[in-house]
């Protein structure tokens, strides 16, 4: 690679090859010329010569060095001369005067179109570093923008993989679990990530789901604090940089024993509704950005559609295994959950009893009053069904008028208490009708399991054999082994 030569170094150059060079001049004059005196005759003609490259000289120095430096030279080179000058006629002298002064004159002009083409290269060389600078700054900007934006793509990546995650998830508890995990992933060290419920009875937030890394504190305001309140109050997203220097807020002793020095804040809002919250905090100050937020909001937004699509399955699913009239679930699923149950009891050693229900003259009671009276017995029977069920129960509506109870973990025994609880229920609940108070009974037979039977037909057998015998032997009634 050539090396590029300035014109400062080039005159740095050429004023130390003057000085070397006015040095051997000085030199010759003052030892060697005195030295040939004795071998030369025509010794001027030497003397004249190393003159006149002495005045070559001062012209360089004139136009190297400027005025001081011409000067300079000029004075010296008389003082060493004036020994020679006095020895030579009026004639040399004369000459030899006006070539020194002919070569500062071109020196001199020559110092000024070097003093003018430095100033121009120094505003030239001004301008380049000028340039320089602006190209290395702009090489910053750009580098600063190509790390951003890879890091805004990383971003974008991370939400994608929320996006593809949170459309697998269709219940409310994997939604939140992937929210949670995600979150910590994309904000990641010194991080903490909590999900409010908002309680729409009491007009509060529960702490639904905690997720943290190993350095932080578990969060004791199950109710949230004042961060939560405020984005209650004003249902939109906060950041907060610095809990303890933040105008807006006064901490109170709780929030201050807590290891949360910032946050960030988005509230979970459909149709005006808010859902909850997700809160991301850190337990150094100055770690969130607008950026962070609007990843956070971006986030959040993905959850509310998530939740919202969660909600719509499961009223879609709910509505595929309940009857629409009665509320109870139908035939279909009874069957899958009975079958289910039947394996599980086997397998842990866990009774059940099986009720089935029948209606009473309930074709007779259509004829006379019509559908619309029957569908209203229907509902009665399914409100009382489902009112009398434990948690774990499966009521369903078998077919018609007819009904199955499953009660879990209920031996034989508390399966008849149960029925002849449901018996009563139902004949004391009357329905008014054209102004006539119609009473309703039903007749229920029992079967437990694994007592009287030992697989899901035969269970159901069984409790179709006494629910037979309950209605030929004057319904109303309850019947079982």
């Amino acid at each position: 690679m050539a090396t590029f030569m300035t014109p400062f170094t080039r005159r740095n150059l050429l004023i130390a090859f003057s000085v070397i060079l006015f040095a051997a001049l000085l030199y010759c004059l003052n030892k060697v010329v005195p030295f040939m005196g004795n071998y030369v005759q025509h010794l001027e003609f030497i003397v004249i010569s190393l003159m006149i490259m002495m005045s070559v000289v001062v012209m360089l120095f004139w136009s190297l060095t400027g005025v001081f430096g011409g000067l300079l030279s000029f004075l010296v080179t008389m003082i060493f001369l004036y020994r020679y000058l006095s020895d030579f006629n009026p004639y040399y002298y004369s000459v030899l005067i006006m070539a020194f002064f002919l070569s500062s004159s071109i020196g001199y002009y020559v110092s000024r179109k070097t003093g003018l083409s430095i100033q121009k290269c120094t505003v030239k060389k001004e301008k380049m570093q000028e340039d320089i600078n602006l190209i290395t700054n702009h090489k910053k900007n750009r580098s600063a923008e190509i790390s951003a934006m890879g890091e805004k793509i990383v971003s974008l990546l991370k939400l994608k993989n929320i996006a593809d995650q949170l459309s697998l998830a269709l219940t409310e508890d994997s939604i939140i679990e992937v929210i949670s995990k995600e979150t910590l992933n994309i904000f990641k060290n010194n991080k903490r990530i909590l999900f409010f419920e908002f309680d729409k009875n009491h007009d509060e937030f529960n702490l639904h789901h905690t997720l943290k890394t190993d350095d932080r504190k578990s969060f004791t305001m199950k109710k949230g604090g004042i961060f939560e309140r405020w984005v209650l109050k004003n249902m939109k997203s906060l950041l907060v940089r610095d809990i303890r220097k933040d105008f807006r807020f006064s901490v109170n002793v709780e929030e201050k024993e807590d290891d949360a020095a910032s946050l960030m804040i988005k509230p979970l809002v459909v149709e005006n509704n808010i859902l909850g919250i997700l809160r991301v905090d850190s337990s150094a100050e100055d770690v969130f950005n607008q950026h962070e937020l609007r990843i956070l909001d971006i986030i959040g937004e993905l959850t509310v559609v998530a939740l919202e699509n969660a909600r719509l399955y499961s009223q879609t699913e709910e509505l595929a295994v309940r009857d629409s009239l009665t509320g109870l679930y139908v035939h279909r699923h009874f069957m899958e959950r009975l079958d289910k149950e039947v394996k599980r009891s086997l397998i842990s050693d866990s009774p059940f009893s099986l009720l089935m229900l029948d209606i009473d003259n309930f074709k007779e009671f259509n004829d006379k009053y019509g559908h619309v009276a029957g569908d209203a017995v229907l509902k009665k029977i399914g409100k009382i069904l489902n009112s009398t069920a434990s948690a774990g129960d499966i009521v369903a509506r078998y077919g018609g008028e007819e009904f199955a109870f499953l009660s879990l973990g209920s031996k034989k025994d508390i399966g008849e208490k149960l029925a002849e609880e449901i018996r009563k229920k139902i004949e004391e609940s009357p329905l008014t009708i054209r102004r006539k108070k119609c009473i309703v009974t039903v007749s229920i037979g029992i079967a437990a399991f694994p007592k009287d039977a030992k697989q899901k037909e035969d269970i159901i057998g069984e409790a179709d054999r006494f629910l037979y015998k309950a209605k030929t032997g004057g319904k109303n009634r309850v019947c079982s082994k």
